[in-house]
């Protein structure tokens, strides 16, 4: 098991901790005093700007748990040298105060990391540090047991510490000495790679003169390349104009069935809004209708609740009419009975009268006129019943006309709410079937709309196609004006080539020019963007009738080819 100076010196932490150490640094310092902290910079680190030494407290965890820090001094360019000493000066008033705590300098860069750190240290008077330091004075210390126990931990931790911190140092000694051993490596690399690199210099000078020979091939080959350009140029120009023909027309016909599309939908929208204007006719004479039906209807409620009371009134005139026929049938009974009695006084009159006795004749006189005044009083009462019964006839013909009314009225009620119902019912499919229209109509303004944003990029793709004929024929003319002036005359003399010595960026350059010009023009790949696949023999007028051969939604640019005419529809209408 390894040793933790061990891990530091094989960690790369630890490499990069060394490359900054403390010299000189005291066990204490006095307090109120500025500081100063030496120094030593590694020969492989190169300080920054942005880098700073800070004052940690023992135990820290972060580079954030600073006390204070100043920044570091710039200096030239010490690359390269062996090491490098120098000082951060810290002010006594941001020092710390705390005479017990032990801290420590840490070197940070400007990415925050740690390049090195010290031993620590504490801020006390010299007169405390003469106090401890001299055990043989004669003073006496009073402290209890936790206080002597603490002290004994605190000397045991400072000890750890203490052990660590020299473990760290020879880690971070040996990390130095191997990161030295390193330099030196590197160094002795960097002289072979100097060997290598005039070795190069050398081999290119030879080659020099081999591309002087190619050169007058190279231009034969140049002279052959640029027939071959004028003769594919030519051929190209045909191909374009044939082509550009062709998707004019193709555009043309596009165009004009998109005209044709677009008036034909224009007709059925008209038609839909006269068939639309009619419904609404028929909706608001309907409507119309319904009110006065609505109306007759409320009249004929009306008239049937008037019947209503009528026939209340009649049923009661009737109950008073059978009371009234009550009565005159008992009194029948009594006249019966008077009648009966009459009988009776006469045929007693009858026996007991006498001839010549006038008080007979008195009697007989009482009984005429008792007889007439029953008679009269009969008749009355026989006229009365007769009265009574026409009167409850007429009450029970009026009373039966009254139902047969108000049976007539009921139907005519219940055939009213029918034929309000059926009304509704028709007004309902109406408001569906304009509902309906009015869908159709936004589908078809829809569709007009994705016509003539189609229209508008078939106008740019146009736009874009002569712009293109135009650069090509552009390209063409610039091709042909400079084939006259490129002539042999611009290689340099050998002479110079073998004076000179050329960098190998310039050797670089050299076998570019030599490659571009060796190997044939080789025209640039081009890619559909829409199934991104690439054609490396094709113009762009090709590439473009290719991309107008995809079917893609103008929302969310899917292709669909593989959909039917269909369900593109309803995938560009689910939009």
């Amino acid at each position: 098991m390894e040793t933790p100076a061990e891990a530091a010196a094989t960690d790369p932490s630890a490499r990069t901790f060394s490359q900054v150490v403390f010299t000189d640094i005291s066990r204490s310092y006095p307090p109120s005093t500025a500081v100063t902290c030496s120094y030593t910079l590694a020969a492989s680190f190169q300080p920054k700007a942005r880098d700073w030494v800070g004052i940690f407290k023992v135990g820290w965890s972060t580079t954030k748990d600073y006390h204070t820090f100043v920044w570091v001094e710039p200096c030239v360019d010490v690359e390269g040298q062996q090491s490098v000493i120098r000082q951060a000066v810290f002010k006594d008033y941001y020092l710390p105060k705390d005479e017990i705590e032990f801290y420590q300098f840490c070197y940070i860069d400007s990415a925050g990391q740690v390049r090195g750190a010290s031993t620590p240290f504490c801020f006390r008077n010299p007169a405390e540090q003469s106090m401890e330091s001299s055990p043989d004075d004669d003073l006496l210390v009073i402290t209890t047991q936790e206080q002597v126990d603490q002290s004994v931990r605190e000397k045991a931790e400072l000890q750890r510490e203490l052990l660590q911190i020299t473990e760290e140092k020879e880690s971070l000694k040996r990390a130095l000495e191997k990161e030295q051993q390193e330099a030196a490596c590197l160094k002795s690399q960097d002289e072979q790679k100097e060997k290598e690199r005039s070795q190069l210099v050398r081999e290119l000078l030879q080659t020099k003169e081999e591309n002087e020979n190619l050169k007058g091939a190279l231009k034969h080959q140049q002279e052959e390349l640029d027939h071959l350009k004028e003769e594919m140029l030519t051929k190209r120009t045909e191909q374009v104009e044939v082509q550009r023909e062709s998707a004019a027309e193709h555009e043309k016909e596009k165009y004009d069935r998109a005209v044709m599309k677009i008036k034909q939908l224009k007709e059925e929208r008209e038609e839909l809004r006269r068939r639309v204007d009619a419904r609404s006719d028929e909706i608001s004479s309907l409507n119309s209708k319904i009110r006065e039906a609505e109306r007759e209807l409320f009249r004929m409620k009306d008239s049937v609740q008037l019947l209503q009371v009528d026939l209340q009134s009649s049923e009661k005139e009737k109950e008073k009419l059978s009371a009234e026929v009550q009565r005159l049938q008992g009194l029948m009974h009594n006249m019966d009975d008077v009648k009966r009695e009459n009988q009776e006084l006469c045929r007693r009159l009858s026996q007991q009268e006498t001839p010549h006795s006038s008080p007979d004749d008195e009697l007989k006189v009482q009984r005429q006129t008792l007889v007439c005044q029953l008679q009269e009083e009969l008749a009355a009462e026989r006229e009365a019943s007769r009265n009574s019964k026409r009167k409850a006839e007429v009450l029970d013909r009026e009373l039966l006309h009254v139902r047969e009314q108000l049976e007539k009225m009921i139907g005519s009620h219940e055939q009213a709410e029918r034929k309000s119902n059926k009304q509704e019912l028709q007004l309902r499919e109406a408001h569906e079937v304009i509902a309906d229209k009015d869908s159709i109509i936004e589908d078809k303004e829809h569709l007009i709309m994705l016509l003539t944003n189609e229209k508008e990029e078939l106008a740019k793709e146009n736009k874009t196609l002569f712009s293109d004929i135009e650069g090509l024929r552009r390209v063409c003319a610039d091709l042909q004006a400079a084939a006259p002036r490129m002539q042999p005359d611009s290689a340099p003399p050998a002479g110079a080539a073998s004076s000179t010595c050329e960098t190998p960026e310039q050797t670089e350059n050299l076998y570019e020019t030599i490659g571009s010009a060796a190997g044939p023009e080789e025209e640039p790949s081009l890619v559909c963007r829409h199934c991104q696949e690439s054609f490396p023999f094709i113009t762009r007028l090709e590439l473009e009738q290719h991309e107008q051969s995809h079917r893609v939604c103008p929302f969310c640019t899917l292709i669909c080819d593989g959909m039917e005419q269909s369900e593109f529809e309803d995938h560009v209408y689910s939009h």
